[in-house]
């Protein structure tokens, strides 16, 4: 389901983008951007890119997801490293959606959490006019660790531009085919493909870094592999994925991106460190590793 807002501009110049994520408080700048690529935004009735300049009078219409069929709690089944009244710090299971989308819509973390979120994100009982309430970055289905949930609309905000300043600092695991000669850095544009649209490739989009080193290599194994720390310094959708594969590493079960059969890309979210939202002090969270890098 989706909610429409309309908006009519005032004022000088600016970005269609811009102006959408100054007034939809709640959707991140990426979130916003998406919604333009997607369609869900139309400038005087036509669609229009997200580097739109807008004018006096433009009326800016957009369709916002809205969250809706809540399950019941299940909050066992998500370990929590740390809660408070602002953030929940979750533990993410491989094979678990974070929020509804596509064709995704029960049984995600985010459903999963509701009760534990509900008092901040709907107090009176209606759906949040959000279609991921709480989500201040992501990972991937099939990505396992540490993930933040904003319980609050005011932490969700602050969060959110910890992350788009790049004061957030995240270190994953990535077991990739291959013997990777470490350490190293990727930089690429990382976007969507314009010859397969489920995939991110790094001919468009937007400038992406990445950082690895070397912690293991498995020379006998078969394939041969190499176990990584990645420190992702930008946040794109698939980022460390498309990189490695790039680089002509891919993950070790990633066939999207041509690596070997498994049964999930083996990347894992090892550690979180961030500032609270309220109370500004330092917070740092570590997984450990799951079983399915037992080989390493």
């Amino acid at each position: 389901m989706s909610e429409e807002k309309t908006f009519v501009f005032s004022g000088k110049e600016e970005r269609l983008d811009r102006f959408l994520t100054r007034s939809l408080v709640l959707l991140s700048r990426t979130r916003v951007q998406r919604l333009i690529d997607e369609g869900a935004v139309t400038v005087n009735t036509v669609n229009a890119p997200a580097r739109r300049m807008l004018m006096e009078g433009d009326r800016v219409r957009v369709q916002v997801p809205t969250f809706s069929s809540l399950p019941p709690a299940a909050t066992d089944t998500v370990p929590i490293l740390y809660e408070d009244d602002d953030i929940i710090v979750v533990d993410k299971p491989a094979g678990l959606v974070v929020h509804p989308a596509g064709p995704h819509r029960t049984d995600t973390l985010i459903q999963r959490l509701w009760p534990k979120l509900a008092a901040g994100w709907a107090p009176t009982g209606q759906r949040p006019a959000t279609d991921r309430p709480g989500v201040v970055h992501r990972l991937d289905k099939g990505t396992s660790g540490v993930m933040v949930i904003a319980k609050n609309p005011a932490a969700a905000e602050n969060l959110s531009r910890q992350f788009a300043e790049r004061t957030v600092k995240k270190s994953y695991l990535a077991l990739v085919q291959g013997i990777v000669p470490g350490p190293g850095r990727v930089k690429s544009m990382v976007g969507r493909s314009r010859s397969s649209p489920s995939k991110m490739s790094t001919e468009t989009g937007r400038w992406s870094e990445t950082e690895y080193t070397v912690l293991k290599t498995f020379p006998d194994h078969a394939p041969p592999a190499t176990l990584l720390e990645v420190r992702p310094l930008t946040g794109r959708t698939h980022q460390i994925r498309v990189q490695m594969a790039a680089l002509g590493h891919p993950l070790i079960g990633d066939t999207l991106y041509g690596g070997p059969p498994g049964n999930r890309p083996l990347l894992h979210a090892k550690q979180l460190e961030f500032q609270h939202p309220k109370n500004k002090k330092h917070m740092g969270f570590e997984s450990p590793t799951p079983p399915d890098f037992s080989f390493a």
